[in-house]
C-alpha cells in the first residue's frame, strides 16, 4: 500500500513537467453525471422578490453609505449555500431604481462560475464596461485598457458566483479596479465565507424563506397567474412539499414547476414521494447549485462530507461527536505533521461550515444541522458506503456498504441485519435518534455476543442505549480494529478485562453508566486511547496509571472523595481534564498536600468547577 501510495504522489508530481491541469470535476464522482450551472446575467422577469427585504435593505445602505474604506473600492460578499437565492437577490438590487441615485457611472455583471482565471475575468469586465469585444492576447494591455476606462469612475461591479479562494489572484484581478472614484463597490456571491475573506470583504449571510414566503414562491410557480383555487387535497400536499423545500428558494421553484398544470392528486403525491435527485437532470436546477458546491470542495473534505450521510434527515448534532467521527475514521491527510488529528479535524468542521454545508440550530448555537437536500446530497455521493436504516424500512442490498447507522424510532427494537449489508465488511455500526434531547433506549433480538461475531473489521461501534447490554462478553477482545466504543447510557456493570485487548481503541464512552462503579485495572494497557468520557457516572477511582497516557483526555463531571489514599482527591493530578467537574466529599481531604497534588490551577480545559 505504502509503494502504491507513493508511485501516485510521484506521478501526480509529474503532471506539472508534462503542462497538464486539473479539469474542473475531476475526482468528483459527479463531473459526468451532472449538467453545468448556466451563466447568468443581471436581467430579470418580474419584480416579485419574497422574503428579502431587509436583505435588500442592507445592501442599499451599504451601497449609498459612506464607508471610509481603505480596501478601495468597498466590497461586499452575499453569502449563503446553493439555491438560497444569492443571485436572484443580487440581480433585484442591481435593476432597481434606487441603486440610479447612488449615481454610479458603470455598472457591470460578470458571472465567474467555476474557473477563476485572472485573465478572462478581467477582459470580461473590460468588455462589460466598454461595451465592446476585446482581442487583447496579454493581461498587460488589458489592465492598462480597464484602468482607463475606470480611472476617477464610480462604479458598480457584480462578481456572481465566486468559488476562487486563493489570494494572489484576486489581488491581480483588483489592481485596475483601485483606480475607480470613492465610493465603488463590488458585490459578490459565494456560497463559502472563506471567498469573502480571501477578498477581505464584508459578508452577508443569506437565510432561508419563512413559511409564509416559501408558500407564494411555490405557489407563483406551481399556478402561475391563474385565478382558480388549487384542489384541497392538492393544497395539502403542496404544503407538505414547501415544508419538505426547508426554505430553499430554488427547491421551491423546481417543485412549483413541475407541478405546474398537473391537477392530478396522484401527480402531486409522486412529486411529494420523490428524492430531488430522481428527477430529470435537465429540468431540474437544483441538481447542479447544490452538486457545484461538493464538486468544488479539496477531496478530504468530500471524504468529511460523505460521510455525514450516516445521519437521519434533521439530524442534530454536536460539532465535537462529527470530529470524533471522522478522527476515528483517520480522514486526516498525512501531510498535517505539525498539528494533531483533533485540530485538522476542527479545521475541517470549519471549513465546510464555512461553505454552507452545515448551519447552527437556530435553538442551540452548540448544535449543527444540515439541510435535507444536502443530506440527499450526501447519500447520493456516497453511493452506497453509508447505509442508514430505518426500523420499518426494507432496504436493497448494499454490498459495498462499510458504514451502517439505524433509525431510533417506533418500534425500538434491532431485529438483525437481514440481507441489508455484508456486515464482514463493515467499519461503523451506530444507532442515531432524531434528537439530542435525552437518551434514547432501544432493544436488540440477538445476544451482544452474536452481535459481535458478525463483526470482522468494525472501528466504530456504537451501543448507547442499548436496554439489553448488562456486561460484555468475552469476544469484546475478538474485534482487534475496534477505535471507538460507546456504551452510554446502558445497564453496564463491569467492564470485561478483555476490552484491554483492543490495542487500536482510541474513544471509550461510558456516560451516565450508572451501576458501573470500577474499570478495569489494566485499562492503562490501552495505549491509543486518547479520550475517556465518565460523564454521570458514580466512579469511586480510576484505574492506576492511567495518568501516564500523555494523550489521554478525560471528561468527568462528577467526582467524589474518599477517605484512603487510592480514593483520594490526588488520583485527579497526572489527568488531563476537559468540561464541567464538581469535586464532592472534600471534608475527605486531611492534607493540604494531596489538593496540590491534584493540580487543578493547570487543568486548562476545565469551564467551570464546583467544590462540595
Amino acid at each position: 500500500m505504502k509503494q502504491i501510495l507513493d508511485d501516485l504522489e510521484f506521478l501526480s508530481s509529474q503532471r506539472g513537467d508534462l503542462g497538464l491541469k486539473t479539469a474542473p470535476g475531476v475526482g468528483s464522482g459527479l463531473s459526468d453525471e451532472l449538467p453545468q450551472k448556466s451563466q447568468t446575467t443581471s436581467l430579470i422577469l418580474g419584480t416579485d422578490i419574497y422574503g428579502r427585504d431587509d436583505d435588500k435593505e442592507h445592501i442599499f445602505n451599504w451601497l449609498t453609505s459612506n464607508i471610509n474604506d481603505r480596501n478601495q473600492p468597498s466590497i461586499l460578499s452575499i453569502v449563503g449555500m446553493g439555491g438560497v437565492g444569492k443571485t436572484t437577490l443580487v440581480q433585484h438590487v442591481f435593476n432597481d431604481p434606487r441603486v440610479d441615485e447612488a449615481k454610479f457611472v458603470v455598472k457591470a455583471w460578470i458571472c465567474v462560475s467555476d474557473e477563476f482565471d485572472v485573465f478572462k475575468i478581467s477582459r470580461a469586465i473590460l468588455e462589460v464596461v466598454t461595451k465592446s469585444t476585446d482581442d487583447s492576447r496579454e493581461l498587460e494591455m488589458v489592465h492598462r485598457r480597464l484602468k482607463e476606462e475606470l480611472m476617477g469612475k464610480k462604479f458598480l461591479l457584480v462578481l456572481d458566483d465566486v468559488w476562487n479562494e486563493n489570494q494572489p489572484k484576486w489581488e491581480e484581478v483588483r489592481k485596475p479596479l483601485v483606480f475607480g472614484a470613492k465610493g465603488s463597490r463590488i458585490l459578490v456571491t459565494t456560497c463559502s465565507k472563506e471567498v469573502a475573506s480571501t477578498m477581505r470583504s464584508e459578508d452577508h449571510s443569506l437565510k432561508q424563506l419563512q413559511e409564509d414566503d416559501c408558500w407564494k414562491l411555490f405557489a407563483k410557480y406551481a399556478f402561475r397567474d391563474d385565478d382558480t383555487q388549487p384542489d384541497p387535497e392538492c393544497r395539502k400536499i403542496g404544503i407538505k412539499i414547501v415544508k419538505k423545500c426547508k426554505g430553499l428558494p430554488l427547491a421551491l421553484k423546481t417543485m412549483g414547476s413541475l407541478l405546474y398544470n398537473k391537477s392530478s392528486v396522484s401527480d402531486w403525491e409522486m412529486v411529494f414521494q420523490s428524492e430531488i435527485w430522481e428527477f430529470s437532470k435537465e429540468r431540474c436546477d437544483i441538481i447542479p447549485a447544490l452538486a457545484l458546491s461538493y464538486i468544488h470542495l479539496p477531496s478530504h473534505l468530500k471524504v468529511c462530507f460523505g460521510y455525514c450521510a450516516i445521519f437521519p434527515k434533521d439530524y442534530e448534532f454536536k460539532k465535537n461527536d462529527l470530529i470524533q467521527l471522522w478522527m476515528t475514521e483517520n480522514f486526516t491527510q498525512c501531510s498535517q505533521h505539525s498539528r494533531t488529528s483533533e485540530e485538522v479535524c476542527q479545521q475541517y468542521f470549519n471549513d465546510l461550515l464555512s461553505r454552507s454545508f452545515f448551519q447552527q440550530s437556530d435553538e442551540n448555537k452548540e448544535v449543527f444541522v444540515m439541510h435535507d437536500l444536502l443530506h440527499d446530497l450526501a447519500k447520493y455521493v456516497g453511493g452506497g458506503l453509508y447505509l442508514r436504516c430505518e426500523l420499518d424500512q426494507t432496504e436493497k442490498i448494499q454490498k459495498v456498504t462499510r458504514h451502517f447507522s439505524f433509525e431510533l424510532g417506533y418500534p425500538r427494537c434491532f431485529d438483525g441485519f437481514g440481507t441489508l449489508c455484508n456486515t464482514e465488511k463493515l467499519r461503523t455500526f451506530v444507532p442515531k435518534p432524531r434528537s439530542l434531547r435525552y437518551l434514547w433506549r432501544w432493544d436488540i433480538k440477538m445476544s451482544i455476543h452474536e452481535l459481535f461475531s458478525k463483526f470482522k473489521f468494525i472501528r466504530i461501534l456504537s451501543l448507547s442505549g442499548c436496554s439489553d447490554l448488562e456486561e460484555l462478553p468475552d469476544s469484546i477482545g475478538n474485534l482487534e480494529h475496534l477505535r471507538s466504543l460507546d456504551l452510554s447510557g446502558t445497564d453496564i456493570k463491569r467492564l470485561n478485562e478483555n476490552i484491554c485487548l483492543l490495542s487500536h481503541l482510541k474513544i471509550l464512552k461510558l456516560n451516565y453508566c450508572e451501576d458501573l462503579e470500577e474499570l478495569p485495572s489494566n485499562l492503562h494497557l490501552l495505549t491509543n486511547l486518547c479520550r475517556l468520557e465518565l460523564m454521570g457516572m458514580k466512579l469511586r477511582k480510576m484505574p492506576p496509571y492511567m495518568g501516564k497516557r500523555k494523550n489521554l483526555k478525560v471528561v468527568m463531571n462528577y467526582f467524589n472523595v474518599g477517605h484512603s489514599r487510592e480514593l483520594g482527591i490526588q488520583q485527579l493530578g497526572e489527568l488531563d481534564l476537559e468540561g464541567s467537574l464538581s469535586i464532592k466529599e472534600l471534608q475527605n481531604v486531611e492534607n493540604s498536600l494531596d489538593a496540590l497534588e491534584a493540580d487543578l490551577k493547570n487543568k486548562t480545559q476545565l469551564v467551570t468547577l464546583e467544590l462540595g
